[in-house]
């Protein structure tokens, strides 16, 4: 079990925080997408239920200590725009792999790289409990801007 308090991050126009049940719809809607799933490699939900054991997921991997997943908000209105984080670590060889997912209406306005750019300024700050010297994104061939704009 994880003792680490949940980290809050900020950009100029986003809010990095912890999912919640509140959540659960939008994080439905999006994966029920499937224009945002065939860029994503899982199967499309079928029932809100589905969202629900996501978030705990997400919630586990944080308390276990190998993982981050963080809701990506608008700053102002506080509205869910979709997730970023961590799938996982591992400390062993100084690694992360990097995700993340927007809803639809919230695609090719930066919004992704501004939260990734945000997220790595995370990891890799001296501040973080382990020493992390390498991340990698996993992106389906199909997704095309993704692989173009997470060249940091």
């Amino acid at each position: 079990m994880s003792n680490l308090k949940f980290p809050t991050l900020e950009t100029s126009r986003l809010l990095l925080n912890r999912l919640t049940t509140d959540d659960r719809e939008p994080l439905f809607a999006m994966f029920s997408d499937p224009k945002i799933i065939e860029h994503y490699d899982v199967e499309r939900f079928k029932t809100i239920d589905e969202a629900d054991r996501l978030i705990e997921y997400f919630d586990a991997r944080f308390d276990s200590n190998t993982g981050i997943r963080w809701a990506i908000r608008d700053k102002p209105s506080g509205e869910f725009l979709g997730t970023c984080g961590f799938t996982h670590w591992n400390e062993f060889d100084h690694s992360a792999v990097v995700g993340y997912e927007l809803s639809k209406q919230y695609w090719g306005k930066g919004y992704a790289t501004e939260a990734v750019g945000s997220i790595l300024n995370f990891i890799f700050a001296e501040s973080f409990h382990f020493y992390v010297h390498r991340v990698e994104a996993l992106i389906l061939p199909s997704n095309t801007p993704s692989d173009q704009k997470l060249r940091f």
